[in-house]
C-alpha cells in the first residue's frame, strides 16, 4: 500500500516557479515523501533559510485536487494550540496559456519527526496516537464555520447493505448477513445524528500515516496530526475510535484492548460509540465491495482489512 511519489525535479515548471515565488528564494534542497493514498507530490523544501512542507495535486485527479483545496481552508482555520503543523499558504497554478487551474498547491511548516512505529506496533507510539486524538478533541470549534458538523453527514451504507444484500457479503463473517437489519437499525440516520453531534474538533482521518512523533522540549515524545482535509465538528470520541480498525488490521491490538489502555474521555456515551462502530462497519464493508476509484487502486484492499476488524468489534458491542 506504499505509493512512490514524484520528486521536485518532476514537478512541472510552472508549479516550481510558483512555489519558488511563494518561498522567496530558490529551492536549495528537497525530500520527497512516499506513501499515502492520493496521487501527487509531497515534498519538504529548503529555501531562503527555512524548510516548508508542500503538497501538490494535479486537477486531472479531481478527488485529490478537491481534497487539497479543502485542506487549505480547514488547516487555515485550526484553533491555536492544535497539535498540527502551522498552515502557510495555498495557491492554484493555471495550465500554461490558460486561465484554467492545472495544479493545487498547499504549504505548511515542515516538522522534524518520524512516523509512528507500526512494524510491529510500538505500544508507546499507539498510546501517543490515542493521546493525540484526545488533545485534538479538547479544542472546540464554532458552528457554521470552516468545519462542517459531523452530525449533518449521514452514512447510508448500513441501509444500503440491508436493502441490497450484495453477493460479496458471503466473504465476511456470516453473522453480518444474518444481522444486517439490526446493524441498519443501530446506524439509523437519527441515531447517527444524536451520537455524533458535538462541539469538538475532529480530524476524521487520524491514522499512523497521518501523524508524526516529535520530540518535546523536555526530551519526551508526542504525536502531531497532519493532513486535515476531512476535519469537522462533532463528538469527542470519533478520532480515538475511528483509528482502531486500521491499528488492528496492521498488527496492533484489538479495538477494546486499545481502549482499555487509553480510555475514552469521561462522560462518553457507550451507546453513541456503538452507533459509530456500526457506521464504521457498514462503511468499510460496503466500500470494500466497490470498484477502486481512479488513481487510488489499493484503497479497497485497505477498506477490506478494516472491515474485517469492525465486524467482530460490532458483534461484541451488540452482544453477539
Amino acid at each position: 500500500m506504499t505509493r512512490v511519489r514524484p520528486t521536485w525535479p518532476e514537478l512541472p515548471a510552472p508549479v516550481r516557479d510558483a512555489v519558488v515565488a511563494e518561498l522567496g528564494g530558490l529551492v536549495t534542497g528537497w525530500t520527497s515523501h512516499d506513501g499515502g493514498y492520493s496521487p501527487g507530490w509531497a515534498l519538504t523544501l529548503e529555501a531562503a533559510g527555512e524548510r516548508v512542507f508542500v503538497k501538490v495535486a494535479s486537477t486531472g485527479y479531481d478527488v485529490a485536487a478537491r481534497l487539497h483545496r479543502r485542506e487549505a481552508q480547514r488547516a487555515a482555520a485550526l484553533p491555536a494550540g492544535v497539535p498540527a503543523p502551522a498552515f502557510r499558504w495555498a495557491r492554484e497554478v493555471p495550465l500554461p496559456g490558460s486561465d484554467e487551474p492545472g495544479w493545487v498547491v498547499v504549504a505548511s511548516d515542515a516538522v522534524d519527526g518520524r512516523l509512528p512505529r507500526t512494524e510491529p506496533w510500538d505500544l508507546a507510539d499507539l498510546d501517543r496516537l490515542q493521546h493525540l486524538a484526545r488533545r485534538i478533541a479538547e479544542h472546540e470549534v464554532p458552528a457554521g464555520g470552516a468545519f462542517p458538523d459531523l452530525a449533518d453527514q449521514v452514512w447510508p451504507e448500513a441501509s444500503l447493505l440491508a436493502d441490497e444484500r450484495p453477493a460479496g457479503l458471503a466473504t465476511y463473517d456470516p453473522w453480518l448477513a444474518r444481522n444486517l437489519d439490526r446493524v441498519a437499525e443501530t446506524a439509523a440516520p437519527a441515531r447517527q445524528r444524536a451520537a455524533l453531534a458535538g462541539p469538538h474538533l475532529v480530524h476524521k482521518d487520524l491514522r499512523a500515516d497521518n501523524a508524526l512523533v516529535v520530540r518535546r522540549a523536555d526530551g519526551g515524545e508526542e504525536a502531531v496530526a497532519v493532513d486535515w482535509p476531512h476535519a469537522v465538528r462533532g463528538a469527542g470520541f470519533v478520532d480515538q475510535t475511528a483509528m482502531l480498525p486500521a491499528v488492528h488490521a496492521t498488527g496492533g491490538p484489538a479495538p477494546q484492548e486499545v481502549l482499555d489502555r487509553t480510555p475514552l474521555a469521561p462522560g462518553t456515551d457507550p451507546e453513541a460509540v456503538t452507533v459509530w462502530v456500526a457506521v464504521l462497519t457498514a462503511y468499510f464493508v460496503h466500500h470494500s465491495l466497490l470498484d477502486p476509484p481512479p488513481g487510488i487502486p489499493h484503497l479497497r484492499a485497505f477498506q477490506r482489512i478494516q472491515a474485517e476488524v469492525c465486524v467482530p468489534w460490532l458483534r461484541a458491542r451488540l452482544g453477539g
